[in-house]
């Protein structure tokens, strides 16, 4: 057990990260009787999350469906704090609205805290972008890797833009910064992923890692990796999961890139699209699934929209006109990669800035 000093210090420790995430103040109180080195298994975040998707398992709110500041407060936050604000704002985008769970807007915005929130991340946030803070606006491209280090690839050729713009606008103003510079024909299609800044880093500088992925996605369930073809889906996307929004632009030429790849899809049967998303977004992913699927590289198909019923029980439905393109296999994700084009990374002012 901590001595006595030791638990004053935590509990102070643990107030003031309470107090900076909008967290009620006794919500780790009862990590103050674990011993350190069972608390040490996680990281300080990881047992928030933890503790936030525990509460909302148990909470006897009737509609876990609605997130409201009810909701948020029976797991754990000060319905008070400008953090409930910020989680009922990102949630009440068109994209993410009954496409992800409730609880998950909270845990998103808790990861996201501990990225970006200087206050609490355990990293340094270095600058406004991770490139040429001070360019915006403006279309860039990194240097040449002179160096001998391993790489990716060289990167010289991705384009870069640093985009500073009021929320809403974001959209028509990174549209037209583009549009010139990459655009869809006969040979080839344009895709999105949204994302935020130190992500959209790493897959331009590691490439993708599908098991970077979230759990109880539509295809996937901690194993995938997500595009679409609307851009403002990818941006909605981003923009109501991070303080720091990034869109990947992708130029995949249809012939090359993928004609040959293994393919579902899913628009053209929805019972088997019910299967999977019902599988995977329960979590109870079956052998017959897993068998299934293992012989594609990539799965298309509507994204779904996702209730519960009174009973708990998952209500899924395809989301109208919608697409997304899941890519399931590392050897194709490591390909697609190069597909690269641009990077538009974002910092959104509020419409009094």
């Amino acid at each position: 057990m901590l001595g006595k000093d030791s638990l004053d210090r935590f509990h102070r420790d643990a107030v003031h990260i309470c107090a900076l995430l909008g967290l009620q103040l006794n919500f780790l109180d009862h990590l103050e009787e674990m011993p350190p080195e069972d608390r040490d298994h996680l990281t300080l975040c990881d047992w928030i999350v933890t503790i936030l998707g525990s509460n909302y398992e148990s909470v006897s709110v009737t509609d876990k469906n609605c997130l409201n500041k009810e909701l948020l407060a029976s797991i754990g936050f000060d319905p008070l704090s400008s953090a409930v604000e910020t989680i009922m704002a990102r949630a009440g985008s068109t994209y993410t609205q009954q496409h992800i769970e409730t609880c998950e807007m909270a845990e998103l915005f808790i990861e996201d805290e501990f990225k970006y929130n200087l206050l609490v991340s355990p990293l340094p946030v270095v600058g406004r972008f991770p490139f040429q803070s001070n360019l915006t606006n403006s279309w860039f491209q990194l240097p040449s890797r002179t160096d001998e280090k391993e790489t990716n690839e060289d990167l010289c050729h991705v384009n870069i833009i640093n985009l500073v713009t009021k929320k809403s606008h974001a959209s028509s103003i990174a549209q037209s910064t583009f549009n010139d510079l990459v655009s869809e024909d006969e040979e080839n299609i344009v895709l999105f992923h949204g994302t935020d800044h130190q992500s959209a880093s790493d897959i331009l500088f590691r490439g993708i890692d599908l098991c970077a992925g979230r759990q109880k996605r539509d295809f996937s369930c901690g194993s995938g990796f997500y595009l679409t073809n609307n851009f403002d889906d990818a941006l909605n996307w981003a923009n109501s999961t991070t303080a720091k929004p990034a869109v990947l632009i992708f130029q995949v030429n249809r012939r090359e890139d993928l004609d040959d790849a293994p393919k579902l899809n899913l628009y053209e049967n929805e019972e088997r699209w019910r299967e999977i998303v019902s599988s995977f977004r329960s979590g109870k992913k079956t052998a017959k699934t897993r068998s299934s699927l293992g012989a594609y590289d990539l799965i298309e198909g509507p994204a779904a929209t996702v209730t519960r019923s009174e009973s708990r029980e998952l209500v899924i439905e395809p989301k109208p006109s919608s697409y997304q393109m899941c890519l399931t296999s590392e050897d194709f994700a490591d390909k697609f990669q190069q597909t690269l084009h641009s990077i538009i990374f974002l910092i959104c002012l509020d419409k009094n800035s």
